[in-house]
């Protein structure tokens, strides 16, 4: 299982404000039964790499539908294969 932190950033919407578009890719990762977490600067994902690239595939198609002509997306990746780690294992590890 991977846990995967996505940014997407909607650029030349002419509005400084992209809460609509990101609302909207919220929608589509709820959508797609992914467990997420957001957060001020991304949304963390936990799945399998097809089912998480599917869904992103998703959000820039739909945010393309919506007038976005250009995005800019940043993802991080954890890989960890020698155990399943979810994102609450990884917070509570840290958390005093």
């Amino acid at each position: 299982m991977l846990i995967v932190e996505i940014s997407v950033v909607p650029v030349g919407t002419g509005d400084p404000s992209v809460s609509k578009y990101i609302r909207t890719a919220l929608e589509i990762i709820k959508s797609s039964g992914l467990n997420y977490s957001i957060n001020p600067m991304g949304t963390c994902v936990e799945g399998e790499w097809d089912e998480i690239f599917s869904t992103l595939k998703k959000i820039h198609d739909r945010l393309a539908a919506m007038g976005c002509q250009r995005l800019v997306t940043t993802i991080k990746i954890d890989d960890r294969r020698d155990r399943n780690q979810t994102m609450q294992d990884k917070v509570s590890r840290v958390s005093p």
